[in-house]
């Protein structure tokens, strides 16, 4: 090899050893900061070996990212330095925003030079829980189960067993739900996200059992609610396998250091609480029919009510997610959610199903239930990890109204449009059909023949219930 080259490794090799040597050796107590509550401060401990103490040096500590954490008030104690070189002192830190961050400590002296230490402090911070946050998620709960109890009024039971006895509908949407939408969320994931608990996140919807919300949809759009609510009840006791065999199996190498535990009571929670006000509603059907009768009435209202109440509120509750949404966290919960409805328009198209079942097929592939995937999120992942992989979920909730909002509103202006002059169609054809009283008269070809008999004949004559005499 020639002799520069040589020459000059040798020295990049020497500059490499004087930079390690000089870099600072910092020793922090305690050892890292977690779970350091969004406005709460702590107060942190340094010691680090300079060369010399001769110069005069300033010291600072520096967050690499002041957004999540920042520091405050660092102290060095000069008076009480010994001779070996050691510097002591302390510095505070106040968690600003949920995250992760790092903190270093710099040393500048008077001749202008500066290093950084080679270690660093681990920072993580967690947010404190809102009583508002508390309120919403309540008051939804309550909510819902009222809703329910509209929705029982409005079932019949005679069509969910004819559902039950020829069950295409919930056959396409049982592998909608587990088979497509696991393994959508599953690509996707991989694809636009770097970080572990990101992927985790929506892989974790994308297994989750179908929402509430899609009973409300169904209704708004007009789609079979007696299949719609078959369909959720199904997928919510499906979930209680299904979870654990996609977590444990393709969820592994999304996320091998999560000790994942799939939320078995909160998913039997949730049949509890939609089983309950519905057998309430049939109770109401059975024994007041007059209430069931009102219910009815106000189930459309009532859940359109409701889903602007939980899209309003629960923004303005969780209104620090919006800090943690990004180009990529949007992409990945729309094309999940979208790619959901599609794939089981498509799939119930192509069984033959009815407009209304597809409506209800599609809607119920597409609205997963948020809660249990945030839920199963918090029970798996440390702090804040948890609360960034529950982004992906919240900002599907999002994104998932608005492809339905415009199937309402193009239904609503069909209505308005074509719906009367299919109406009066109707009722005209209906017109021509009613045969005239004064013009019903047997003909020849109607009269009995030797063959034929009075019974054949009086068919023909329609019954008006005022007997034969007016004519």
């Amino acid at each position: 090899m020639c002799p520069v080259v040589l020459l000059a490794l040798g020295l990049s090799f020497l500059l490499f050893l004087l930079e390690v040597v000089a870099a600072l050796s910092v020793a922090f107590s305690p050892a890292r900061i977690q779970k350091l509550k969004e406005g709460d401060v702590t107060e942190v401990g340094f010691s680090l070996q300079t060369k010399s103490l001769s110069a005069e040096r300033f010291y600072s500590a520096v967050s690499e990212n002041p957004d999540i954490a920042s520091v405050l008030h660092l102290h060095t104690n000069y008076s009480a330095l010994p001779e070996n070189g050691y510097v002591n002192g302390t510095f505070s830190v106040r968690g600003n925003f949920l995250g992760h961050t790092r903190i270093r400590l710099e040393e500048r002296i008077g001749n202008g030079t500066s290093q950084v230490s080679k270690e660093f402090l681990p920072t993580s911070v967690i947010r404190k829980q809102s009583i508002l946050s508390l309120v919403f998620m309540v008051s939804v709960a309550i909510l819902v189960s009222l809703n329910y109890i509209n929705m029982g009024c409005a079932l019949d039971l005679e069509t969910v067993k004819s559902v039950m006895k020829r069950p295409i509908g919930p056959v396409v949407g049982f592998f909608s739900q587990y088979l497509a939408m696991p393994l959508i969320a599953y690509g996707l994931a991989k694809f636009l996200f770097k970080e572990p608990y990101l992927q985790l996140g929506l892989f974790t919807f994308g297994c989750s059992p179908g929402g509430g919300a899609s009973n409300m949809w169904t209704v708004l759009l007009g789609g079979n609610l007696n299949l719609s609510v078959a369909m959720t009840f199904i997928s919510t006791i499906a979930a209680l396998g299904t979870m654990p065999m996609w977590l444990f199996t393709l969820g592994r190498s999304l996320f091998e250091d999560a000790s994942v535990r799939v939320p078995f009571g909160n998913i039997f929670t949730t049949l509890i609480s939609m089983t309950i006000p519905l057998a309430i509603g049939l109770l109401l059907q059975r024994f007041r029919p007059k209430v069931a009768s009102f219910c009815r009435r106000i189930l459309a209202p009532v859940s359109v009510a409701m889903i602007l109440y939980i899209v309003a509120f629960g923004t303005y509750a969780n209104l620090y997610m919006f800090s943690l949404f990004s180009w990529r966290v949007m992409l990945a919960a729309a094309a999940t959610v979208w790619s959901g409805f599609l794939v089981g328009a498509v799939a119930s198209r192509i069984c033959g199903l009815p407009w209304t079942d597809v409506l209800a097929v599609s809607i119920e592939t597409g609205v997963q239930n948020t809660g249990i995937a945030i839920v199963l999120l918090g029970f798996s992942l440390p702090q804040p990890e948890s609360d960034i992989a529950s982004v992906v979920p919240v900002a599907a909730s999002l994104v998932t109204p608005v492809p339905l909002i415009f199937v309402a509103i193009g239904r609503k202006v069909y209505t308005r449009c074509c719906g009367d002059k299919e109406a009066a169609k109707r009722k005209n054809t209906h017109q021509v059909g009613v045969p005239d009283p004064e013009k019903c008269t047997l003909t020849e070809s109607a009269t009995p023949s030797a063959n034929g008999s009075i019974a054949a004949a009086e068919k023909l004559i329609p019954d008006y219930g005022d007997g034969p005499d007016k004519f």
